[in-house]
């Protein structure tokens, strides 16, 4: 193929929709820990078979861009089987995004001649279409975003609402776009109206699709926050006895159980899952989380008998740890349960090995590990100026989260005891505070 030919077919290339063109070129640990999370959900039983194309593919991108051709190879054929079963009505239209993806590892793979039929599949199915861009092809767009992470979001809610306006009728986008929708405001942002909105978009969805478990457990948690916790509850109680693995919900539900009936009913619905499905490495992630939330609880500071849940979830922390080896949150919230049993040298071992890592860490990543490590500075080392120190650093990363609120807070209650660094820390956060994002504390 010659040098125009090439440079002809790059930029055609540049021009598809596909997982290649979206811009999801992150950090290693990022598309690592997504990879993380797509394998999960593609490993549980009964996945929405609605969307099963749409993960294969997104799970093929993120293998090849971490170099694992043959991992992205073998889903991308699993991608195919799984589209050309649930769009048996205009399938080929539906593999738009496919042969995308396809050209392009063709590309990178110096297949010139393989990546050009594919882009010449892509060009002949739209060629007959009155939209440049099809209803199919905005809703893979829309799950990946909303899948990808919290700060593409809205950008998959818009993209939602593009795909509902080529097809209007299509139940799979209304359940993908009340679920988008929801996710994509923080709790903080929520008013009585817009809860309004978000829970009328899901009682919607579940009409349309009353088996869809995800939706249910998102539509009771809507309803516990607006009041109706009676109802809530009564849904809740039916979802669970319907759920028998893993779905994409479970955690909503538990953390549902935990909040609006007791920590013991979803640390119970978690062992009771785990022990159906005793390899699945998120319910015992999931089941690490519910002992958390009960170690931390004020009623359980006061068990005597707590030094077990401790040990309990130690153990299974440490097995959870081994499981997901890349994963930041595990091994934070594996340091919190060293913490509580007294084990601070491993704590300590935790917390020096992820400070070699800092420079490959993502911004949101990064500004976690500096809150939990000022945190355990101060609490388990009494280092409160080493604590200090840390904080700072979490605030410098100017993203707003829970974690920069949480150390912005620490900051401004040093400053209003009078401690010995208060001038120092009123000049630093004087110094961030463009746009006023301190103040408002």
């Amino acid at each position: 193929m010659t040098f125009a030919l090439t440079t002809s077919l790059k930029i055609r290339l540049q021009g598809l929709e596909c997982h290649f063109t979206w811009k999801l070129d992150y950090s290693r640990s990022k598309l690592e820990s997504l990879r993380e999370m797509m394998i999960d959900i593609s490993n549980r039983e009964g996945v929405q078979y609605s969307w099963e194309g749409y993960l294969y593919n997104f799970l093929a991108y993120l293998h090849y861009a971490l170099g694992f051709t043959e991992d992205a190879l073998h889903c991308l054929k699993k991608a195919e089987e799984a589209i050309r079963q649930s769009s048996q009505d205009g399938v080929e239209l539906s593999l738009v995004v496919h042969y995308g993806n396809l050209a392009w590892v063709h590309y990178h793979q110096g297949e010139l001649t393989e990546s050009q039929t594919y882009v010449e599949k892509v060009g002949r199915l739209l060629r007959d279409n009155p939209s440049p861009c099809p209803g199919v092809v905005w809703g893979e767009r829309a799950w990946t975003l909303n899948k990808f992470d919290v700060s593409k979001r809205k950008a998959a809610v818009y993209c939602f609402r593009m795909a509902l306006k080529e097809d209007p009728e299509n139940k799979v986008l209304r359940c993908g776009y009340a679920m988008a929708f929801n996710k994509s405001v923080d709790r903080k942002d929520i008013t009585p109206k817009l809860r309004s909105e978000m829970l009328e978009h899901l009682r919607i969805a579940r009409e349309l699709d009353p088996e869809d478990l995800y939706i249910t457990v998102m539509y009771l948690q809507r309803l516990a926050e607006s009041g109706q916790v009676e109802e809530a509850c009564t849904l809740a109680k039916e979802v669970k006895e319907k759920a028998l693995d893993c779905f994409g919900g479970f955690g909503i539900l538990l953390d549902f159980f935990k909040e609006y009936v007791s920590h013991d009913s979803s640390i119970d619905l978690a062992r009771r899952t785990l022990e159906r499905h005793p390899n699945s490495r998120q319910l015992k992630r999931h089941l690490g989380k519910c002992y958390k939330w009960k170690i931390f609880s004020l009623e359980e500071k006061r068990n005597p008998m707590r030094h077990i849940l401790i040990e309990n979830a130690v153990n299974l922390y440490e097995e959870v740890v081994a499981l997901y080896p890349k994963s930041l949150a595990v091994k934070l919230e594996l340091t919190a349960m060293y913490k509580e049993s007294g084990r601070f040298d491993r704590a300590d071992k935790i917390f020096e090995d992820l400070l070699l890592e800092i420079e490959g860490m993502e911004p949101q990543d990064l500004q976690k590990f500096y809150n939990w490590y000022a945190q355990y500075l101060f609490y388990a080392k009494q280092d409160a100026s080493r604590s200090i120190d840390i904080h700072k650093k979490a605030v410098e990363i100017m993203l707003p989260t829970g974690q920069r609120d949480s150390s912005v807070r620490v900051l401004l209650s040093v400053v209003h005891n009078g401690g010995d660094r208060a001038e120092e820390i009123v000049d630093f956060l004087d110094g961030l505070d463009r746009d006023g994002a301190v103040s408002q504390f």
